[in-house]
């Protein structure tokens, strides 16, 4: 009787043994082979973004027109910086924030009409309409269209919010001030500028974290300017 309760002890400790053992395989196997996925996925995507990254940087170097409209913009962001760097206790204020938000809409309309070779605004909008309804082609690929139209649309709700004061005042100003507002409309312009040459920019899932990238880099450097000449305000509302 103590041998077959043994034995069956045995029996059942090996079959435990050798489930576990499997399992934990199974598991480990499963660990591993992910681990190994993610590691191939990383050394796939990690070079396309630092190229992305790099064609963000180098756009209006590929397409020297697109300095036409990035001047402005980095023009008033420079002399922005030195009236808040003069003036610190001040904010961006209600008015400055409409004016910061109908950037968006300005350049989206000029983004369309380079895209649509300066035809009327009455022909661009029959052309987008024609081709989200029917299969003509339009002069860009419809991600890019998406993102001219992402562009206005943030701009007239920006606007909104601002011209009735819609949310806090301290919200408001981060969002319209203008580190993102005036990032936002160059991204916008360095993929629409790019479409259809040598040095296009794909608008795709590796173009937004290159930007995304970007645009840390940017609050670092301004970050960095700011605390070297004694400028350093708390939060991004000043900006």
């Amino acid at each position: 009787m103590v041998n077959g309760t043994e034995r069956l002890n045995s029996t059942f400790n090996e079959t435990l043994d050798g489930a576990l053992n499997s399992t934990l395989n199974n598991t480990l196997n499963e660990t591993l082979g992910r681990a190994a996925e993610n590691i191939s996925v990383l050394k796939d995507i990690v070079p396309l973004v630092l190229s992305r990254f790099w064609d963000l940087i180098a756009a209006p170097f590929h397409r020297p027109e697109m300095l036409w409209i990035i001047m402005p913009l980095l023009f008033t962001f420079i002399v922005m910086e030195f009236y808040f760097g003069r003036h610190r206790d001040e904010e961006l204020g209600w008015a400055a924030a409409v004016a910061n938000s109908l950037i968006l809409i300005i350049v989206a309309i000029d983004l369309l009409k380079h895209s649509f070779h300066y035809a009327p605004p009455w022909t661009v909008f029959k052309e987008i309409m024609t081709a989200a309804f029917t299969d003509a082609v339009l002069p860009l690929p419809p991600q890019v269209v998406l993102l001219i139209l992402f562009l206005g649309a943030s701009g007239v709700a920006i606007t909104f919010i601002n011209y009735f004061h819609l949310l806090p005042s301290r919200i408001a100003f981060e969002v319209s001030g203008h580190p993102p507002v005036n990032f936002l409309a160059y991204f916008a312009i360095a993929i629409v500028y790019s479409a259809g040459t040598r040095s296009e920019i794909p608008f795709d899932i590796a173009t937004l974290i290159a930007g995304a990238l970007l645009y840390v880099l940017m609050l670092i450097i301004i970050f960095m300017v700011r605390k070297a000449t004694g400028n350093v305000r708390g939060g991004f509302g000043r900006f």
